[in-house]
């Protein structure tokens, strides 16, 4: 069983994943960002950088997420991506039209063979808090980029959990802060197990 937590740049996926997996003694999969070697070029110009960007990242969470087909099928995973997202983005960064066609087919391809998550529990938060965490986290690449970007995705994200039409959990995260307060993840767990009906 996959379960994949989601959620806008900087909002604490990767936190919320590695906490609420050794809570429940379940297998973690982090989102391996720093392999695009696109990445940094983007964020020093989005418009130029978007293709091959949006390309690598569906092939490296294609590929991630492959790579957990069996153990999700075992036992519970617990990820800080799927393959939502990477449509998500490239929605709002390929401007071309002939590159969002192509990318949507191979979206779809990859779609075909990759796990499909059980529930995703979405991390919702205000863009106040999202750019308030990136420059706290101080990754100079995100620095680079024009905050209104942030609030695109930001807003994105809120339309696409709102679209989604799977088993989904939300969790506001400015009122929720597991770093200070763990206990939520005991929490966060009963509502897991209430939308899956596990006893």
């Amino acid at each position: 069983m996959l379960i994949v937590i989601e959620g806008c740049v900087g909002v604490g996926k990767s936190t919320v994943a590695k906490g609420l997996a050794a809570f429940r003694h379940s297998n973690l999969l982090l989102e391996e960002f720093e392999m695009n070697p696109f990445l940094r070029a983007f964020y020093r110009d989005p418009v130029e950088n978007a293709t091959e960007t949006e390309f690598a990242f569906l092939l490296l969470h294609f590929h991630q997420l492959k790579g957990q087909t069996d153990t999700a099928s075992r036992s519970e995973v617990i990820s800080d991506f799927h393959l939502g997202k990477d449509l998500l983005y490239a929605d709002l960064n390929l401007k071309e039209v002939r590159a969002r066609r192509v990318f949507s087919e191979l979206y779809e391809l990859c779609l075909e063979t990759a796990p499909p998550p059980a529930l995703v529990i979405f991390l919702s938060a205000s863009t106040d808090l999202v750019l308030s965490r990136i420059r706290g986290r101080e990754r100079d690449f995100e620095l680079e980029i024009d905050p209104g970007y942030y609030s695109a995705v930001n807003a994105a994200y809120e339309d696409f959990f709102k679209r989604y039409s799977g088993k989904k959990i939300r969790v506001p995260m400015d009122e929720w802060d597991f770093v200070k307060n763990p206990a939520l993840y005991n929490r966060l767990a009963a509502l897991v197990d209430g939308e899956l009906n596990i006893k």
